[in-house]
């Protein structure tokens, strides 16, 4: 049987606020083409891990390997793709103004519009929605359509989706669900609410205390 290679692995991660330690000499690693869901309570750090993943914050480690080769940990964000729990849009932009712009900002191709679109709309957005509504007069089911169709369209081999099925239907969550389970790039998913007919590589468990 092949063996299946690392994509990112971070050793000996060590990050904390006001000298309270949050990882303490965490080991992660996340296999090529693997699907890793990642829980824990509010305030153990589940979007704190998700920003350095994606080199928002810099965290203290031994070693950030992307395909055996070190990087750093800024690196990421060029690499990694994060749907944030909240959208963020321009609200004052319609839904394809918004696609434009994150296209430009991620340096996409313009088939990176193609797909977007394409999943949106089978996803229940309308054309009319898309093209001359502002995204600050969707409903919130509006926007994390857009936003999770604007993340999995990328064309970067990790794909971070923090709590993606907030505010969507069963209808929505299930095709969602059903795409990321054939996608073949490497997928860390954070979510309290598990779909049907989605199978885990790997579970990470972040414990913490409760936020008060």
């Amino acid at each position: 049987m092949m063996e299946t290679s690392v994509l990112l692995l971070l050793e000996g991660l060590t990050f904390g606020y006001d000298e309270s330690p949050l990882f303490d000499n965490l080991d992660l690693d996340f296999l090529e083409g693997s699907l890793v869901l990642l829980r824990g309570k509010n305030g153990a750090g589940k979007t704190t891990l998700c920003d350095i993943l994606t080199g928002v914050l810099k965290a203290d480690s031994r070693r950030c390997l992307w395909r055996d080769e070190e990087i750093n940990q800024e690196d990421l964000r060029l690499l990694v793709a994060y749907a944030s729990q909240e959208p963020e849009f321009f609200p004052a932009l319609s839904g394809m103004e918004n696609l434009h712009l994150l296209q430009l900002l991620s340096n996409e191709t313009p088939s990176y519009l193609e797909k977007a679109v394409a999943f949106a709309l089978e996803w229940g957005l309308g054309g009319g929605d898309l093209e001359r509504k502002q995204v600050g007069n969707y409903s919130g089911g509006m926007r994390q359509k857009l936003w999770i169709a604007a993340h999995l369209a990328t064309s970067r081999e990790f794909v971070i989706l923090d709590e993606p099925f907030t505010h969507l239907d069963d209808e929505t969550t299930g095709q969602i669900a059903r795409m990321l389970h054939i996608d073949p790039r490497t997928r860390l998913l954070v979510s309290h609410q598990i779909p049907e007919g989605i199978e885990f590589s790997d579970v990470i468990d972040l414990i913490g205390e409760e936020e008060k």
